[in-house]
């Protein structure tokens, strides 16, 4: 069987979104006059997501931020390497980064006895609905332009991902799964839903991006908020095995 991560790099190399195979079609729409614009870079696909011995979790969310310039640092197994080895508690807890990881802790500590904050990066995927990085000072949102060329490539890299649940963060990447499901799946209850995509039931939960900070912390509610919607989450894989 061949492996997610390297179904995953084809894929990219394919499109020209692999950083060491840089020829997107957008490329130079999406790069203007901008030359601290860096290619793509890869989605972070744990080993323990691609084993998938628990329900594999994805966070999607707007785009890389301050980017490696080295490409072969945006590679997949590069990236799977780096993040795998990252030291998590050495990360601002109010940064980004921080924030995906607690929520993937929040949903995952249901289904992998003692997990922490420390070992959730190894069970969890996160994509970025930009693949490429704008480099914007203070890591300001990329343009829409970015989001409105790269969201054509979401749906095949779900396809080779299979994720059980999905995470978005910030309103673009909830605008690249409205585009990919019926308007009738869309019967929220608040922030979250049950989709079908490539034949397969999902959870979707949306989040507010940590970036929006008074939004975020609302939604938050000092946890209360994620472990009520991981109770959600953990109730509905049960009754969906």
């Amino acid at each position: 069987m061949v492996k997610m991560i390297t179904e995953l790099e084809k894929y990219y190399k394919k499109k020209g979104i692999l950083s060491t195979h840089f020829s997107c079609p957008y490329k130079k729409i999406c790069k203007g006059d901008n030359d601290k614009f860096y290619g793509p870079k890869s989605a972070f696909i744990s080993s323990g997501y691609e084993e998938g011995k628990i329900p594999r979790l994805l966070i999607l969310s707007l785009d890389p931020g301050n980017s490696e310039k080295n490409k072969l640092k945006r590679l997949p197994t590069a990236v799977r390497k780096t993040e795998e080895e990252r030291d998590i508690l050495a990360i601002h807890k109010g940064r980004h980064w921080y924030r995906t990881h607690e929520i993937a802790f929040y949903i995952l500590r249901h289904f992998v006895k003692d997990l922490s904050i420390e070992t959730v990066k190894h069970y969890f995927a996160h994509v970025n609905s930009v693949k490429c990085s704008m480099n914007n000072p203070q890591n300001k949102q990329a343009s829409k332009v970015l989001f409105n060329n790269c969201r054509g490539y979401l749906f095949n890299e779900l396809f080779i991902l299979v994720p059980d649940i999905i995470v978005t963060q910030g309103l673009e990447s909830k605008k690249a799964i409205v585009e990919l499901i019926p308007k009738n799946q869309l019967k929220a209850y608040k922030n979250n839903y049950i989709i079908t995509l490539n034949g397969r039931k999902i959870f979707w939960l949306h989040t507010v991006h940590p970036s929006n900070y008074g939004a975020f912390h609302k939604q938050y509610d000092k946890g209360k908020g994620w472990e009520k919607c991981s109770k959600k989450i953990y109730k509905w894989y049960l009754e969906n095995l």
